[in-house]
């Protein structure tokens, strides 16, 4: 239930290493990344949080596995709303986690993205998530899959306004 507001860097870090973080409740606002997943981060929590206006909404990534992020509203982020982030190759990536009922709401560029899963990511589900786009849609996509992601499950989300719903370049 805290607000972290206007920084050149991270709203909430759980550092390296952290186990079963909890970041309830919480209101990210204009930083450069609202909730950012450090080195090896498991079993975290990231609920009902408000995060709003940031470049990055939430990044995941380097060994960050078995986290929920659910119930969080992300929206305005300047580059993108979800990032899992592409790390140093196939162990590295954040695996395992599974973001649902989230509300994405006018993330990204114009030729952007809301979600973006890449690098070796792998056993992501995506689930119950709301992606709005309520700007033009020009070119934006909900959510793409890079080329190397595996067994990125999407479930029953709700998209609607975009360009393109996925982009999969796992389907070669």
């Amino acid at each position: 239930n805290c607000t972290s507001q206007g920084h050149a860097g991270l709203g909430l870090h759980p550092g390296s290493g952290s186990q079963r973080t909890v970041m309830r409740g919480n209101r990210l606002l204009d930083n450069h990344i609202g909730i950012f997943f450090c080195w090896g981060v498991r079993h975290g929590a990231a609920e009902k949080n408000f995060v709003a206006g940031n470049d990055i909404g939430i990044s995941i990534g380097h060994h960050d596995t078995d986290n929920l992020v659910t119930d969080n509203a992300i929206t305005g982020s300047k580059n993108v709303g979800l990032l899992f982030r592409p790390e140093r190759g196939e162990s590295f990536t954040g695996n395992r986690n599974r973001i649902e009922g989230n509300q994405l709401v006018d993330n990204g560029p114009e030729d952007g993205w809301a979600i973006d899963v890449q690098g070796h990511t792998e056993s992501v589900v995506l689930a119950n998530n709301e992606i709005r786009e309520t700007r033009a849609a020009g070119h934006r996509t909900a959510i793409r899959l890079g080329g190397d992601t595996r067994q990125i499950t999407l479930t029953d989300n709700r998209i609607q306004g975009f360009a393109k719903d996925v982009q999969d370049a796992t389907t070669k």
